[in-house]
């Protein structure tokens, strides 16, 4: 879901995740290995926790001494009067890490960026499954498009389906999409961050 070329899953293949999920992702760039090191599952919930394998200078732009984050999913159920029930997915991605010093605050919205990302792909992928964005010409010009009137489509849940499906949606005014293209941590959420977005964030100093 990431503009990257997609992680080669490696090693000892995880029965919780259907045969479908290896315990280790090797991510190129920037050459960096990830480990599932914990799987827990109840009747309500399930969580994983994984590591960044030997993060450090020369795993730019990941510039951290370690990384180590729990990702749990669980269920929400809501009643509307008496006879209404809707059951949701609540998801909570928790990450300790230890950047740089100097770099602290770039780390932290590099952290935004790739999770931001990762949940709406994923949230795209859960609710609109085999969703496809229409790859058109600007504007709707046919004539860029040999009559033709689309070049394709791309799946949605991609970061590129993500981009253009954003960018078709877009009614804010050219300014504020320009400035936007400057905030990569912004890209992926419901909105500027409000209370009407669907992934927040809150740091904490662990000293």
């Amino acid at each position: 879901g990431l503009p990257l070329v997609p992680p080669i899953p490696f090693g000892k293949v995880l029965e919780e995740g259907a045969g479908l999920a290896r315990e280790n992702l090797l991510r190129i760039p920037p050459f960096l290995t990830e480990s599932i090191i914990d799987l827990r599952e109840s009747e309500d919930a399930s969580e994983f926790t994984y590591r960044l394998n030997s993060p450090g200078l020369l795993t730019f732009p990941f510039l951290i001494h370690t990384h180590l984050g729990r990702v749990q999913f669980s269920s929400m159920s809501s009643t509307f009067g008496s006879e209404s029930t809707t059951t949701s997915l609540l998801m909570t991605w928790k990450v300790e890490i230890r950047p740089f010093k100097v770099v602290g605050p770039i780390v932290e919205k590099m952290v935004e960026m790739v999770v931001t990302t990762i949940i709406r792909n994923l949230r795209i992928r859960l609710k609109e499954p085999g969703a496809k964005v229409v790859i058109k010409p600007p504007r709707g010009d046919e004539n860029l498009s040999m009559g033709l009137g689309s070049f394709g489509s791309i799946p949605k849940e991609s970061w590129l389906g993500g981009v253009l499906d954003s960018h078709l949606s877009d009614k804010r005014s050219t300014m504020d999409q320009t400035l936007s293209l400057i905030q990569p941590w912004t890209w992926g959420r419901s909105g500027s961050g409000d209370d009407d977005d669907f992934v927040h964030f809150k740091w904490q100093d662990g000293k």
